[in-house]
């Protein structure tokens, strides 16, 4: 697709990890998780940008056989709405939607983003964004709705209320989102929040409160877009990927 570009995000850490190297530096059957996620973009998309930070220089590397990528550097961890906005500036005036994904979902398939994609352009909103269910929500950001079933916000665990904590409902952390729409609202994003980061999910409420049209996807394998934050996780990303999931 010419008029759609992919942001990778791939800059944290990844603490729960336990050890000295990056998270997207893992590997799940002897690869790099990151290049599962750049495989399943440039399968739908010809610009793909992805956000280092944390072992910058490794990222990089690990994905040299990929020469048409771009890379914005995130020097401070100051959230995912602030990584969005360092890629921003090399994103091609060409691009009308750009689609964000996280660079810890190995598992995540090309025909998902494109699925993604289409429903975006199909309804022509402003946001789309991917949600599953979980049994077990806990260090999700939770899917909040009006009365009327429309999206009004997504809350971060740390922020979410003991009746917000029991929506089963959750972010993945996958967007497709109208350029116009989302250079306005990551301008306007605020850190007042626990973790005093720059939420990207923030740009959900505001699309509700300007009455932009903001659509949910839901795809039914959670396991196709859970993250992967601890060895343990790690290890069942290798099982499913073995098991063709």
């Amino acid at each position: 697709m010419q008029d759609v570009a992919a942001v990778i995000l791939a800059a944290g850490e990844g603490t729960r990890m336990r050890s000295d190297r990056a998270k997207v530096l893992h590997e799940i059957a002897g690869v790099p998780m990151i290049r599962y996620v750049v495989q399943a973009a440039l399968a739908v998309v010809d610009d793909v940008v992805v956000v280092i930070g944390h072992q910058a220089e490794a990222v990089r590397k690990v994905l040299a056989p990929y020469p048409t990528l771009g890379f914005a550097v995130q020097k401070e961890q100051l959230g995912t709405g602030h990584a969005v906005l360092c890629a921003m500036p090399l994103i091609q005036p060409r691009i009308r939607d750009v689609v964000v994904l996280c660079g810890d979902t190995p598992l995540i398939k090309a025909s998902t983003v494109r699925r993604l994609v289409d429903a975006h352009k199909v309804r022509e909103s402003d946001l789309t964004l991917l949600i599953t269910r979980l049994a077990k929500p806990s260090g999700y950001g939770r899917i909040i709705i009006d009365g009327q079933g429309k999206l009004m916000r997504i809350v971060e665990e740390a922020d979410a209320s003991e009746s917000e904590k029991r929506v089963g409902v959750v972010n993945t952390g996958t967007y497709c989102i109208h350029m116009p729409f989302l250079e306005s609202a990551l301008a306007d994003l605020k850190n007042d929040n626990a973790q005093g980061e720059f939420y990207l999910t923030d740009v959900v409420e505001q699309a509700y409160r300007m009455g932009r049209l903001a659509v949910m996807l839901e795809i039914d394998s959670s396991t196709e877009v859970i993250g992967v934050n601890t060895k343990a996780e790690l290890a069942e990303a290798e099982r499913l990927l073995q098991r063709g999931k």
